[in-house]
């Protein structure tokens, strides 16, 4: 009755307030249905229709400092045609080729750079979207550049050649990553008759004109069919009120036609007891040991009220004593196991996937882990289906949503608009959290539908044997199906497993009190200042009305990581104790509660979540944290994966290759991976435990605490804290940096481990401290990146990822460039940098006024805006917190710097740091794996140094006080 009074008062004050915009609007009507959104969520939501058929959700929302909108049409790779594969994805690039009103190509991005702004789309299996983000004063004139281009598209064919480019850049530079690599080998594993089992990205090869099949024409014809207003979802955010978001939607989303099109159904199933019961042997790309276990399902997202696969992934991920999870690491077995579901990957049919991370042990008994496995989802069968199991997850999903990070992103629209397309508009902000219709016979028949006969076998490692090569991809794989007796034999191991259900979880907020706090400062205080100990302190500024804290624990120590050793023991001995409180940090993770740890100048613990259990688990953590003693069978397995993660940080995409050792010539001091790697099979069980003993007894401990707390309390549970570890150090090490204080001119190269090229490209001048060069080069990155992106990426099509960004050397800043490119190598790459830098310099000095100081004031309004989380709000102050600045003045420092940047300043920093070369400049080349000939630049008075550690003991070094 509550819940009918509720919905009947709050549809009599929908009607009050929308009524003088209803009577005087045809176009566009409100839609009848609340939206159910948290009671701690102070935005406004309406859903409305518009006349063209389309259903937008707008989003009032009084904080927001920027506008959002997104649109998404139902339709995606699945519906791209047999003869043009990958035409989904071209359609999206080719819709911002230039519009009716709008004929620009750069049009929308150069729009919204101007006014603060940005924009992506996605395509996939089932939709594609379109997503913005710009000033809120600019926001009517977005939506309606985006909608045009929605609408009314040029489709310009001149404009083919670079999006197939564009296209086929951007699925290379993805196929280095598993996740692609093993989409398309699932794909090439399903039942041939379903769209799935197709290449869904689109390449040059895919995409082009071929005899009685132009690509254009398939391109205007897909438009027409499917780019129509009925199968189109919109969300429109602002911190305009509810009308006027509405007139916005109604004046550009409503000029989108309706065709009343239609997406045919599919009807035959993504998998067949033809692709049931195999195995998938798989090369990864990234050195790892995985055992995947996936499982076909129909689509269910109509009932996310039961939770179904919520139900079953979290008992199967659950970390309790004697639990699957736990027996597999005691076992030594595994790292880790967790399981998931999409229903609607395939649109009618979707995925319900087990996840395991194995041991060396567990790959070479990978069949004593399936038996475990199918134990275990036996016990649930016959055992786990409980009403207090759904309670427990209820109670969890239902204060997640209570307590909602309000995020104000494009990725926030776009999983709105995503959501859309799964659910009922009314649902669309609790359908993840909402679990109130238990549904035990629901939970048994999938249970019932999780057998080894009709499971699909992933094993993944290094060494997999294989005799196929997925198609672009290039991913080695070999498929086969489970003999007869490898069945039997699972069931047999089954027999030697004894397992038990979850308990039930006792970290669960129950007290959800809030500390009354009045007048909350801006920034942390000092409360507790002695030798060896400093307490920083406040409430939340933003959150005041969350039952939350976030605690960090800052253990400063000079020895901790001065050497590779000691790097190496870091490594080792942060796996160890995360499999030593694998059980703990997962139970208070289902209650709200996370836990990291970090390497900031000595051991870094943070602590986040409801405060109700918080101080008690940390204080817990921290007592154990030095009595944890492996075995010697666990060491090897951190050796195991300490050596597995050296190896994969050489396997990144070629522009993170290229960046790398820009980025680390700042960590003092560095060790290269092949010194750490040689140093990993000596290193002893007592190495690690007293290593581990040492992070806390030579520390100083330094504490950063914001939320839901009072000074008492704080103060109370660090002495708890201090009381149990007793650190001894007095001098709260900061680090050391290098120094830029002349013209230095430095190459690095080498061959990458995909067929793409890349080069990075940093400028440092001198004369800029570390504030105003922070400032001088935000803004700079803000004003040239669409510039660089446009030249390089759109006009002479040179790759996909194309950057202008701020970057550090030290504690000085400047501006890198940085792009990975498909077809040329790093010196012509070189080449075309090179003819852009005078361009730059140019248009910055010829830039008219308004134009400055409008990315001026889109950047200022980014940097002013409230944080979104409680997280990022902490996060603004970790950076002063880690340097010892207890004042946290750096921020503003650099808002002042960027208030008062003129346009002279900033194009003589540019000219000072990129033409003239004042300071520290260094390219850093990656050639890709195939070519023939690696072509690198080579400039005149260049130093090419063949290490990261023998270029920054170049460098003079300065301890930071």
């Amino acid at each position: 009755m509550l819940k009918q009074l509720t919905r009947v008062s709050g549809l009599l004050l929908l009607l009050t307030f929308w009524a003088p915009v209803v009577w005087s609007a045809t176009d566009w009507q409100p839609i009848a249905e609340t939206i159910h959104k948290s009671q701690n969520d102070p935005r406004q939501y309406q859903a409305i229709k518009l006349s063209n058929g389309m259903t937008v959700l707008l989003v009032s929302d009084a904080n927001a400092s920027k506008s959002l909108a997104a649109l998404a049409v139902s339709v995606g790779s699945l519906q791209d045609p047999d003869g043009q594969l990958g035409l989904a994805h071209f359609t999206e690039h080719m819709l911002l080729m230039g519009s009716k009103k709008y004929p620009k190509p750069e049009s929308l991005s150069e729009f919204l750079k101007m006014h603060g702004g940005s924009h992506n789309g996605s395509t996939a299996s089932y939709r594609t979207a379109f997503y913005l983000e710009v000033e809120n004063d600019a926001l009517k004139e977005a939506v309606d550049r985006l909608a045009d281009a929605v609408g009314e598209p040029l489709l310009d064919a001149s404009y083919a050649d670079k999006e197939r480019n564009a296209v086929n850049a951007e699925l290379t530079m993805a196929r280095s990553r598993d996740g692609m690599r093993m989409g398309q080998v699932r794909a090439e594993t399903l039942n041939p008759a379903h769209p799935g089992s197709r290449y869904a990205g689109g390449n040059l090869d895919t995409l082009k004109d071929k005899p009685g099949n132009s690509l254009h024409d398939a391109l205007v014809n897909f438009y027409h069919r499917y780019y129509s207003a009925n199968l189109m979802v919109g969300v429109i955010y602002s911190n305009k009120s509810l009308p006027e978001l509405a007139q916005i939607a109604s004046d550009t989303f409503g000029k989108i036609a309706n065709h009343n099109a239609v997406v045919p159904p599919i009807t035959v199933p993504s998998v067949t007891p033809a692709q049931q019961g195999i195995i998938i042997h798989y090369v990864p790309a990234e050195p790892r040991k995985q055992l995947r276990i996936e499982f076909a399902i129909d689509n269910n997202s109509a009932a996310f009220r039961s939770k179904t696969d919520t139900y079953i992934s979290y008992l199967i991920g659950n970390r309790s004593k004697n639990t699957l999870s736990d027996w597999l690491q005691k076992e030594g077995l595994a790292d880790g196991i967790n399981a998931g579901a999409d229903p609607m990957v395939q649109r009618n049919q979707g995925i319900f996937a087990i996840s395991v991370s194995l041991t060396d042990k567990g790959l070479a008994e990978k069949d004593r882990v399936i038996a475990a496995i199918f134990n275990y989802l036996s016990l649930i069968r016959s055992q786990g289906v409980k009403k207090e199991y759904f309670d427990e997850i209820a109670h969890v999903l239902a204060l997640d949503f209570r307590y909602p990070a309000v995020t104000r992103d494009m990725d926030y629209v776009e999983w709105l608009v995503d959501t859309m397309v799964r659910v009922p508009v009314d649902h669309v902000l609790d359908s993840p959290y909402l679990a109130d219709q238990f549904d035990p016979q629901a939970i048994d028949s999938r249970l019932d539908s999780l057998t080894p006969e009709k499971a699909r076998f992933w094993i993944i490692s290094p060494n997999e044997p294989h005799n196929k090569m997925a198609y672009f991809v290039d991913a080695p794989y070999e498929v086969d199906k489970v003999p007869a007796a490898e069945f039997t034999q699972w069931q047999q191991l089954e027999g030697q497993v004894s397992l038990s259900l979850p308990m039930l979880n006792p970290y669960i907020p129950e007290n959800l009190d809030l500390v009354n706090k009045s007048n909350a400062p801006v920034k942390p205080a000092l409360i507790v200042n002695k030798k060896g100990l400093h307490v920083l302190y406040m409430p939340s500024h933003d959150f005041s009305g969350e039952p939350k804290a976030d605690i960090t624990l800052a253990f400063r120590s000079e020895q901790s990581l001065n050497t590779a050793k000691k790097q190496v023991l870091y490594g080792l001995n942060d796996y160890l104790t995360g499999v030593a409180f694998d059980q703990l940090s997962y139970q208070a993770s289902i209650g709200g509660i996370g836990f990291a740890t970090s390497p900031d100048n000595g051991l870094e613990l943070n602590a986040n979540g409801f405060t109700n259990h918080l101080p008690d688990l940390l204080s817990e953590l921290v007592e154990e944290y030095p009595k944890v003693v492996p075995t010697p069978e666990q060491l090897e397995q951190a050796k195991s994966w300490y050596l597995e993660r050296l190896a994969s940080a050489d396997k990144g995409k070629a522009f993170e290759l290229a960046l790398q050792p820009i980025q680390l010539i700042s960590r003092l001091p560095y060790s290269e991976r092949e010194v750490r790697e040689k140093l990993v099979k000596s290193i002893t069980l007592k190495e690690v435990v007293d290593y581990r003993k040492s992070l806390l007894d030579d520390a100083a401990l330094e504490v950063l605490v914001v939320g839901n707390m009072t000074a008492p309390q704080v103060e109370k549970m660090v002495n708890n804290i201090e009381a149990k570890v007793k650190p001894r150090g007095t001098q709260f090490w900061r680090g050391s940096r290098i120094i830029i204080d002349r013209p230095k001119k430095v190459n690095m190269q080498r061959v990458g481990t995909s067929t793409d090229s890349a080069l990075a490209a940093v400028y440092v001048p001198v004369g800029y401290d570390e504030v105003r060069s922070m400032g001088y080069s935000a803004l700079l990155g803000q004003i040239i990146q669409p510039w660089f992106y446009s030249q390089l990426r759109t006009q002479e099509q040179l790759g996909y990822a194309v950057f202008a960004f701020p970057m550090p050397v030290g504690k000085q800043w400047g501006i890198s460039f940085l792009l990975q490119s498909n077809s040329k190598q790093p010196k012509y790459l070189y080449e075309r940098y090179l003819a852009f830098y005078p361009q730059v310099e140019k248009r910055l000095r010829d830039m008219k006024d308004a134009e400055f100081n409008q990315y001026k004031q889109g950047l200022l309004n980014e940097m002013l805006q409230n944080p979104q989380t409680m997280t990022e709000e902490v996060g603004r102050f970790s950076e002063d917190f880690s340097r010892g600045n207890d004042k946290f003045t750096t921020r503003a420092k650099v808002i002042a710097v960027i208030q008062g940047l003129t346009q002279k300043q900033l194009a003589d920093f540019y000219h000072q740091a990129v033409i003239s070369q004042t300071g520290f400049t260094m390219l850093s080349q990656v050639s890709g794996n195939d070519s023939k000939v690696h072509e690198y630049a080579a400039p005149s008075g260049w130093k090419t140094y063949s290490t990261t550690s023998s270029l920054q003991k170049t460098f003079p070094h300065q301890v930071n006080k």
